[in-house]
């Protein structure tokens, strides 16, 4: 027969989870917040839910842990490890929105930059710039600053490039990571909720 106290600490542990899981999401960020900013707000709230649901987790285990003898049926076991995993995926995908973040923000400061230089590569933005010089090499002085703008535009336009193709493939990730957490919710919490109304 099934010991009372871990379908206890099952019951406990389910309800947390089931909660922080379920829970509405807070008011959405005021419409002010750019692209980047309403990701870090999304970031930073799966980031509270999923340490209240590793410390329910944790503080299960260590529970369970002390109490000799007593075992768990397999299916309480495929529930903990089912959140568990549901545990890791949405670390998983807090971690890549970071990384999508990070990567909007430096495609940013790329753009910024290159549109800095075409300016700057503008016939009358490069007379501007040497005309203070002093110098009779003018012509060859202006001429090395447009070779170099150039230069620098090349790898600017090169290095966003690339930086785009990695940001579509995080975006692609990014996806995927949420579609498996809305599918371990869909697989788990009703078995929790089922679980719940056994006891």
């Amino acid at each position: 027969m099934m010991p009372k106290i871990p379908v206890f600490m099952i019951v406990v542990l389910i309800s947390a989870a089931a909660v922080v899981a379920q829970q509405p999401a807070p008011a959405q960020p005021p419409p002010a917040y750019d692209t980047a900013g309403s990701m870090a707000y999304d970031i930073s709230r799966i980031a509270q839910s999923v340490q209240a649901m590793t410390k329910t987790l944790k503080d299960f285990v260590d529970k369970f842990a002390k109490v000799e003898g007593l075992t768990l049926s397999e299916k309480q076991q495929r529930l903990v490890m089912g959140m568990e995993l549901l545990i890791r995926a949405e670390q998983r995908m807090a971690t890549l929105q970071k990384f999508q973040i990070e990567l909007v923000e430096k495609d940013g400061e790329l753009r910024s930059r290159l549109a800095q230089v075409e300016n700057d590569l503008i016939p009358q933005s490069l007379d501007r710039s040497i005309a203070f010089e002093g110098s009779t090499q003018t012509p060859e002085i202006k001429e090395n600053r447009r070779r170099a703008l150039t230069a620098e535009r090349s790898n600017l336009i090169s290095v966003l490039q690339q930086l785009r193709a990695q940001l579509q493939t995080v975006g692609t990730d990014v996806r995927e990571a949420q579609q498996l957490v809305e599918r371990l919710r869909r697989t788990f919490l009703p078995q929790v909720e089922r679980e719940l109304g056994e006891q």
